[in-house]
């Protein structure tokens, strides 16, 4: 029985490892320039093991995505279940600092990996507001839900993107003016 614990204590040192080493690596140099036989060097593994664990470096990329720079937006999600204004505030505030980090930790390849995680954080804002709306209008049919979590997903990664791309302004008070822009278009 304790021999499987070590393998498998031995399995997530290793993995973290290549993790490590990808993130070390996004650092130094863009995206499309990392090679396996980079991570494997760097994680100090032959490729085999790297190829026991990930299919190939894009599906390393999400995972990272996924695991580790998604944290913020889950706890988000975990936070509020009910819909309303703030969540939107709260999920934007959380992809604003998705691309703040992922800028800070990739500046060789930003905008490549923003493309890349596009859909990854759309699906996770999507799954989230779904939830929320559907917790508060219960009584709305299945796809007028989803349209609208979709649309708001949408909107929001959009709007973060915007803001991370072209805005000085805090991100709090970029959201705050997005949403009187908004309600103006829609109340004219």
């Amino acid at each position: 029985m304790e021999t499987t614990k070590t393998i498998d204590i031995r399995k997530v040192r290793t993995r973290h490892s290549i993790i490590e080493a990808f993130m070390k690596l996004l650092q130094q140099k863009r995206f499309e320039a990392i090679k396996v036989s980079d991570i494997t060097n760097e994680a100090m593994i032959n490729r085999a093991t790297f190829y026991y664990y990930f299919a190939d470096k894009y599906e390393l990329f999400e995972i990272v995505t996924r695991e580790n720079l998604l944290k913020n937006i889950r706890s988000e999600l975990a936070e509020n279940k009910n819909f309303c204004e703030n969540t939107l505030k709260n999920l934007f505030l959380s992809l604003t600092q998705f691309h703040k980090e992922l800028s800070d930790m990739c500046t060789k390849s930003y905008e490549d990996l923003a493309s890349g995680t596009e859909a990854i954080l759309r699906e996770e804002v999507e799954q989230v507001l779904l939830q929320a709306l559907k917790s508060r209008y219960s009584s709305k049919s299945e796809i007028e839900i989803r349209s609208s979590a979709t649309a708001l997903s949408w909107m929001l990664y959009g709007a973060a993107y915007e803001w991370k791309s072209n805005s000085q302004l805090d991100a709090e008070v970029f959201f705050q003016q997005m949403m009187v822009s908004i309600e103006k278009i829609i109340n004219e």
